[in-house]
């Protein structure tokens, strides 16, 4: 039996869920782009680490990074989501120059003078692409990360310029919706030959793939908005060590969930079946 989470249906194999999927793919995409979502209730939070400068400069040519500054990463690409939404390199790029100084640093996704760390006006973004261990992340290669590079006599809160400064696991989390997504499908069948050769050009950049026991399909986001903030979490919904959709830990990551997930997550799941029954 395989359960597909975007039809919220049981089916006995690949070919019947193919079948479903391939008839409702454009109201799914319709419904992920209509979504103002938050990565850390999808299980793509990122250990919010600040990087080494020096270690960035090693890794970063042409550009210069200092000590005056934290450098933070809010999200991290080429991980396959609980969502099953994977990031791709490019995700970031249009949004950083459009949302240049726009955006602020909160507290888990709360936009309020009270729970402001960074206002928007000293928050430079920029996309750099690291290894996965400088992100926290246990996966080989690299990754491209959004990051807010803040000075750091401007952060506002003391409480988190405490946390940030003593090394203690703490998460971020970016606010966004998605712009440009491709249906990757693995299937054989005729007229299925898009959504296979999307399937075979971005399945190699899943860094995760040992976190699931098969992966049939995805949808890989090319472009998403970083709107209006991101945010440092105590921690996901979704543990930020891989999503839990066929993950081999689900049992003890489903442990971690919120309430408030589950709650988002149903909600989800019955939108998805009106917009698929009307």
């Amino acid at each position: 039996m395989i359960h597909c989470k975007e039809l919220n249906k049981d089916f006995t194999d690949k070919a019947e869920m193919f079948k479903e999927l391939r008839l409702n793919k454009d109201e799914i995409i319709a419904f992920k782009k209509s979504q103002v979502q938050k990565s850390c209730e999808k299980g793509n939070s990122v250990i919010a680490k600040v990087i080494d400068p020096t270690k960035l400069s090693e890794q970063v040519k042409g550009i210069k990074f200092d000590d005056n500054h934290y450098y933070i990463a809010v999200n991290s690409t080429r991980i396959l989501d609980s969502h099953e939404d994977l990031h791709l390199d490019t995700i970031w790029d249009i949004t950083v120059k459009a949302q240049q100084g726009k955006n602020y640093l909160v507290d888990t996704h709360v936009l309020s003078v009270g729970t402001t760390i960074a206002r928007k006006e000293y928050i430079e973004m920029m996309v750099v692409k690291v290894p996965f261990s400088m992100v926290g992340k246990p996966y080989s290669g690299n990754t491209v990360v959004l990051v807010y590079k803040i000075p750091k006599d401007k952060i506002i809160d003391s409480k988190a310029k405490e946390w940030l400064d003593s090394g203690d696991a703490i998460e971020a989390s970016v606010r966004m919706q998605y712009v440009t997504i491709e249906f990757c499908m693995d299937s054989t069948e005729k007229g299925d030959e898009t959504f296979k050769a999307n399937f075979d050009k971005y399945y190699p950049l899943i860094a995760n793939k040992d976190d699931f026991e098969e992966i049939l399909y995805f949808w890989a986001v090319s472009e998403a908005k970083n709107i209006n903030e991101s945010s440092l979490v105590l921690f996901a919904s979704n543990p930020a060590t891989g999503p839990m959709t066929n993950n081999k830990g689900a049992a003890e990551q489903a442990l971690l969930e919120t309430e408030a997930a589950e709650q988002a997550l149903q909600e989800t799941q019955k939108t998805i079946i009106n917009i698929l029954n009307n």
